[in-house]
C-alpha cells in the first residue's frame, strides 16, 4: 500500500469507506461507469428520472466529480482509478486543498442532498437519509446511528445546510471527535 504523504490515518479511514461507495462493481478500482451507476441508483432509489432537475445536476455533478478526479489521480492514464490513486487524489486534492472540496466535490455533494429532500423543505428526514445510506451500502445497523449522531439538535431532521457541513467535515476534518464521522457510520 502507498504510505500518504498527506492527511492522517483517520482521514485514510473515511477515504477508503467511500471509496468502497464509488466502486459500484466491487473489482477493487473506480472508473466512469462506477459512478454513473452509483447516481442511477441514487435516482431509482427515489423514483427521481435522470431529466428532471434534480436528476441532471446529479449526474452532472458525478461527471464532473469523475473528470476532477482523474485529472488529479490517474497516474496510468487507464481512466480507471486504485485505491491507492483514489486516496492521492482525495488527499492531494480535497483534503490538503480545501478549495478543490469546494469546486469539484460540493457541486456533487449539493445534488445528493437536494435529492434526499424529496418534499423540497430543506431539510431531510431519518427515511430519507437511511435510502441514502442504503444505497451508498451503509451497514445497515449504522443507518440509524448515524442519522441520530448528525442530527445533534434531536429535530429528527437534518436541515441541507447541516448535511452538507457534515459532508465537507467528514472529506477534510482531522478531528477524531467531528460529528461529521458519522456520515457513513463510525470509522474503524
Amino acid at each position: 500500500m502507498t504510505t500518504l504523504s498527506g492527511g492522517t490515518p483517520l482521514l485514510h479511514r473515511k477515504i477508503d469507506v467511500c471509496f468502497r461507495h464509488f466502486d459500484t462493481d466491487d473489482n477493487g478500482s473506480i472508473d466512469r461507469e462506477d459512478l454513473l451507476t452509483l447516481g442511477a441508483q441514487l435516482l431509482s432509489k427515489f423514483g427521481e428520472p435522470v431529466t428532471s432537475p434534480k436528476g441532471v445536476a446529479l449526474m452532472d455533478g458525478m461527471t464532473r466529480f469523475w473528470d476532477a478526479l482523474v485529472a488529479a489521480a490517474d497516474q496510468d492514464g487507464d481512466q480507471r482509478l486504485s485505491l491507492d490513486e483514489y486516496r492521492a487524489c482525495m488527499t492531494g486534492a480535497f483534503v490538503e486543498s480545501p478549495e478543490g472540496f469546494d469546486t469539484s466535490f460540493r457541486p456533487l455533494a449539493e445534488a445528493v442532498c437536494a435529492l434526499l429532500d424529496t418534499d423540497g423543505d430543506g431539510q431531510v428526514d431519518e427515511r430519507e437519509f437511511q435510502a441514502w445510506q442504503e444505497v451508498f451500502r451503509t451497514a445497515p445497523e449504522h443507518r440509524a446511528e448515524a442519522f441520530h449522531k448528525l442530527d445533534t439538535d434531536g429535530s429528527g431532521k437534518l436541515t441541507v445546510d447541516e448535511l452538507l457541513a457534515a459532508v465537507r467535515e467528514y472529506y477534510l476534518s482531522p478531528d477524531a471527535d467531528a460529528t461529521g464521522n458519522w456520515l457513513y457510520g463510525p470509522v474503524a
